[in-house]
């Protein structure tokens, strides 16, 4: 298509009839899945299925760039303001709108359907639940993360993370919290009211962490780009990238990975896996 033409000179026609071919699942509409949904949009990938389970708040205005002034609160699902982003850059583009739970019966059929998926929570029991469905039905997973400690050193960034076939996931690679992970899924609401999100109290900050839009686009841009190199084989897809603000430095690193349950049992399980138990 005309509308493509410009992807054509980068990764040919074979790499954009492979993003053609793409099911995408994104998980969690928020600060980075709203830079990750148009991005995939424009892409031209087949389908899109996003899974939220939230309506936008006021707080959400400074970094959902999919949000329009006039989307009352309460009143907007984040999923309606996803397709509507999706519809108007790419009609073509099959949208598929969850509006549940990662542990819903309706997100694990949807997930099914998928060949890649990408992690936009700010909650690591949401990830981990993702991450095991990803390991247990071998879809890709790409997941992000963006974080703003409060301290005396500034400091900004976030990371994306690749999980593959390859050894290596965001347990073994100490990329996720566990016990707050543990927290998190103590409840079928997945906790929202944490006590803390980032490392910062929650009493400090009216129940969320500081996020910036600009930050969110660096880290969903990069891991998108990835997705684009492992659809189209253009190169080999990087497996972890670090955004530091503080230096302004993306840096490739492979961290360190251990034997665990996730890689050396887990992976391509399928209904094995037993994932059913997340459900609420």
């Amino acid at each position: 298509m005309l509308k493509h033409a410009r992807h054509h000179g980068f990764f040919g026609t074979e790499g954009q009839a492979a993003l053609r071919g793409q099911v995408v699942v994104v998980a969690g509409c928020g600060g980075n899945g709203n830079h990750v949904i148009p991005q995939l949009a424009a892409l031209g990938v087949k389908r899109i299925i996003c899974i939220e389970d939230e309506e936008l708040s006021e707080t959400n205005r400074n970094r959902y760039i999919l949000a329009r002034h006039a989307d009352p609160v309460p009143g907007t699902h984040k999923v309606d303001i996803a397709q509507r982003a999706v519809l108007a850059i790419d009609p073509d583009v099959e949208f598929t709108p969850v509006k549940a739970s990662i542990r819903s019966a309706e997100a694990f059929e949807a997930m099914r359907q998928a060949t890649a998926t990408f992690g936009c929570f700010d909650n690591d029991g949401a990830r981990l639940v993702l991450m095991e469905f990803a390991c247990a039905y071998d879809i890709p997973l790409f997941d992000l993360a963006t974080d703003i400690p409060i301290g005396d050193v500034l400091d900004f960034g976030g990371r994306f993370t690749l999980v593959d076939r390859a050894p290596g996931c965001l347990v073994c690679m100490d990329l996720l919290d566990m016990e707050q992970a543990r927290a998190d899924l103590e409840s079928a609401a997945a906790r929202i009211d944490r006590e803390a999100i980032y490392g910062v109290p929650k009493d400090h900050l009216h129940g969320s962490g500081p996020s910036v839009v600009s930050i969110n686009g660096v880290v969903a841009s990069l891991a998108v780009t990835e997705f684009v190199m492992h659809t189209t084989g253009l190169r080999a897809p990087a497996r972890h990238l670090s955004y530091r603000g503080r230096t302004g430095v993306v840096t490739a690193t492979k961290p360190a990975a251990s034997s665990c349950y996730y890689c050396d049992k887990l992976k391509g399980q399928g209904d094995r896996s037993n994932w059913k138990r997340y459900l609420d």
